[in-house]
C-alpha cells in the first residue's frame, strides 16, 4: 500500500530530526569525554562498531523473511538513517582527519566505499523503479535477453514477409542499413550514458523518413515496426535498470563484510592497547 505524500514527508522530517538530535548528542558526549581526559575515540569506536554490526544484520534480515522480526520496511528506514549516522560517527571517531597507519587507512577506504555505494544505492532504488514503471511492462531480468532475440527475429520476419508480398526492397534496405542496429542488444552503461530516449527518438525519426517512400499498403507494417521500437525501448530500460539495481549490491555487500572483518581486527587492537595502558 502506497504511503500518502504528506505522511511520507512527515516521516522523513521526523526521522531527519531524530538523526540530527542523536548526532548532536554523540558529538556533545565525545566532547565531554575529551575534556575530561577520557578515551573518547575508544568509546566512539565501540558505538560505531556496534552500529555497523547492526547495519550488517539488515542483509541477514532480508534473507530470513519468515522470522518474526521487525518488518523489512522498518528495517530499511533504520538502515538508511543509521547508515547516515554512522558516517558522522566515523568522522567523530577519527576527529574528521584522514586516518594514519596501514590498518586505519585500509579501514577508512573500505568505509568510504561502503558509504558511497550505500548512498548511491539509496538514490538508485528510489529513482530506477519509477523509470521502469513509466517505460512499460515489468519483465524478469533473466528472460530479457530471450525477449530481445525474439523481438529482433519478429522484426526481420515482418520485413522479409513484406518484401516477399510486395516485391519491394525499400523497407528491407532501410531496416538493414538503419533500423537493424536498434534491435541489437545494448550495453546498460551505453544505454544510460547515451540517453535512453535518444535511441528511441532516432529510430522513430528513421521510421518517419521511411514513411515518405512507402505506399498505403505498407503503412500497417510501419505501425507494427513502431510498436516493436517501443517494445525494444522497454526491454532496454528494464534490462539497464535491473542491472544497476543488482550491480550496486555486488559492491556494497562484499565491501561491507570486508569492512566488518577489518573493523573487528582494528577493535581488537584498540581494546588491547587501551586496556594495557
Amino acid at each position: 500500500m502506497a504511503i500518502p505524500v504528506k505522511a511520507l514527508a512527515r516521516r522523513r522530517m521526523g526521522n531527519t530530526a531524530i538523526l540530527l538530535a542523536v548526532g548532536f548528542c554523540a558529538f556533545a558526549l565525545c566532547y565531554l569525554l575529551g575534556i575530561s581526559l577520557r578515551p573518547s575515540a575508544f568509546y566512539s569506536g565501540l558505538v560505531l562498531m556496534a552500529l555497523v554490526l547492526v547495519l550488517t544484520f539488515f542483509n541477514a534480515r532480508k534473507k530470513l523473511p519468515f522470522l518474526p522480526l521487525v518488518k523489512a520496511s522498518h528495517w530499511l528506514q533504520f538502515h538508511i538513517y543509521a547508515g547516515l549516522l554512522s558516517i558522522f560517527l566515523y568522522g567523530i571517531h577519527t576527529s574528521f582527519r584522514v586516518p594514519s597507519g596501514k590498518l586505519e587507512l585500509a579501514l577508512g577506504i573500505l568505509f568510504l566505499v561502503v558509504s558511497i555505494s550505500g548512498i548511491l544505492g539509496l538514490f538508485i532504488t528510489r529513482i530506477l523503479p519509477k523509470v521502469m514503471a513509466r517505460s512499460g511492462e515489468p519483465l524478469t531480468f533473466e528472460k530479457i535477453s530471450a525477449f530481445e532475440v525474439r523481438l529482433r527475429k519478429q522484426a526481420e520476419e515482418l520485413i522479409l514477409s513484406e518484401e516477399t508480398k510486395n516485391g519491394t526492397s525499400a523497407l528491407g534496405d532501410a531496416y538493414l542499413h538503419r533500423l537493424s542496429a536498434y534491435f541489437r542488444p545494448r550495453s546498460p552503461f551505453r544505454f544510460f550514458l547515451g540517453n535512453p530516449n535518444r535511441f528511441r527518438a532516432r529510430a522513430l525519426d528513421e521510421l518517419r523518413d521511411i514513411d515518405r517512400y512507402t505506399s498505403e499498403e505498407e503503412r500497417p507494417v510501419l505501425e507494427r515496426m513502431k510498436e516493436m521500437i517501443e517494445a525494444k525501448h522497454n526491454l532496454d530500460v528494464q534490462k539497464s535498470c535491473q542491472f544497476f539495481l543488482r550491480c550496486w549490491l555486488f559492491v556494497h555487500i562484499p565491501f561491507t563484510y570486508s569492512m566488518v572483518c577489518v573493523a573487528l581486527v582494528h577493535a581488537w587492537a584498540a581494546f588491547n592497547y587501551t586496556t594495557s595502558r
